[in-house]
This record gives structure tokens, C-alpha cells and sequence, in this order.
């Protein structure tokens, strides 16, 4: 399953730029733009964008939302009040479950938000398949366009597991069977040196089993440096 995101009438640049950010942290690249009433390629968005301006300079314009869902398969749109039609909401939270019930029959779904100022229009109510908002505390302040998108992006992206959870600085690297070996003997001997109970001194062994290369590398600088210390007395 496919998304887009849909920004009808944006007139902030900084919340233009936010929202490409948002959609590229959580693997997102399809932004589409109604009837935008400010540059989308402005100096400003670009810069709130920070790494996500190919977001922004891929975004694809049009002046009715009905052509930005032509290719769609369901489309939903985003509201923070509840309108004088009646209407069934889905939270942001179940939003991903009732997809994933159509799933076999949704290839691209659009997620459409409305103007700063007003929101989306009933015309543009009318467009969409769904109506999603996000539970709030209380109706004002509502959440800014560019907080939206990422609580979507996020929610939508969590639910599909394409949100990589593994860091990826620290651990990469691995730490040499032969240098791990004389490690652990030198930590064993530290800790001995110091008067740790025996069984302790097991705890800390079987834990530094447990750990990675940069934190390996901490707990030898440690060890490195109470030797110093040990040396001094």
C-alpha cells in the first residue's frame, strides 16, 4: 500500500517545508499540493524542510483536490472539529487498522489536509472516501498542518513496520575475537583489583557478553582509566 499526502490551499512556507521533513523521516515521498496559496520552493520551506527538499521539489500541483485523488484508491481526509454533517470519524490510531481490512483491495491511499486557517472545505469533505482526526485534549489550539502530517506519517508508518527501530549509529561495528579476549582479562583483572564480590564480578562478565562495539569501547575506557588511577595510589 501506497501513500500520498495532500495539502489543500497551504499558506504557510515554514509548515510546507515541515511537512516534507515529516513525510522523509517516516519514508514518505509523495506530496501533492491544491491550489497552494505560497511557494512551495520558497527559500523558507526549503530550509524548514532541512534534507527533505527533493520532497518539495517532486511535489506534484493541482487546482481541484478531485484531480489529486484521480489515481487514488480511497482517500481520507484530516479534520480537528466534528462538522454539522453527519459523519462516522476514525481516530488516527484505528486509521491503519481499517486499512489494512481494504488492504487487498487499496494500492494508493491519499491522506488529504486542509488550510492553516479552515481546514478542508465540505466540497472537499465530499471527495473523500473517510474522515480521520486526532483526539485532542481540547479543540484550540488545534495542532499546527506540519504536527499533523508527522502524527500521521508516523502512524501510518509504524503500523506497516517501515519505521527502522535499530539504531544506526551505535553498534555497527563488531570488536575483533582475539581483542574481545584480551579485554574481558583485563576487565576480569580490574575487577578483582578493586575487592569486587566474586559473584558480581560474574554479573558484569556475563552482561559485557550482552553488549556492542561503542559500548564495549566505553566500558574499556573506564577500565582503562581506573587502572590509571589504581597505578597512581
Amino acid at each position: 500500500m501506497q501513500f500520498s499526502f495532500i495539502l489543500v490551499e497551504p499558506a504557510e512556507d515554514g509548515n510546507l517545508g515541515a511537512a516534507a521533513r515529516a513525510m522523509n523521516t517516516m519514508g514518505y515521498t509523495d506530496l501533492r499540493l491544491v491550489r497552494p496559496q505560497t511557494d512551495h520552493l520558497s527559500a523558507l520551506a526549503k530550509a524548514f524542510a532541512h534534507g527533505s527538499q527533493h520532497i518539495l521539489e517532486q511535489a506534484l500541483v493541482y487546482e481541484s483536490l478531485a484531480d489529486a485523488i484521480a489515481d487514488v484508491d480511497l482517500a481520507c481526509a484530516t479534520t480537528a472539529r466534528h462538522r454539522l454533517q453527519k459523519h462516522h470519524y476514525f481516530s488516527v490510531h484505528d486509521l491503519p487498522q481499517a486499512l489494512i481490512q481494504k488492504e487487498e483491495s487499496l494500492q494508493r491511499v491519499a491522506i488529504v489536509f486542509g488550510s492553516e486557517r479552515s481546514g478542508l472545505s465540505n466540497r472537499d469533505i465530499a471527495c473523500c472516501d473517510l474522515l480521520s482526526t486526532i483526539p485532542q485534549v481540547s479543540l484550540q489550539p488545534s495542532l499546527n498542518l506540519s504536527q499533523a502530517v508527522m502524527i500521521y506519517c508516523f502512524t501510518l508508518a509504524k503500523q506497516q513496520a517501515q519505521v527502522q527501530i535499530t539504531d544506526q549509529r551505535l553498534n555497527r561495528r563488531t570488536v575483533p575475537i582475539e581483542q574481545y579476549g584480551r579485554m574481558k582479562a583485563s576487565l576480569m583483572k580490574t575487577l578483582a583489583q578493586i575487592g569486587l564480590n566474586q559473584q558480581y564480578q560474574q554479573y558484569v562478565m556475563k552482561a559485557i557478553a550482552r553488549l556492542g562495539y561503542e559500548d564495549l569501547y566505553l566500558i574499556q575506557t573506564i577500565r582503562a582509566f581506573v587502572d590509571h588511577q589504581l597505578k597512581e595510589q
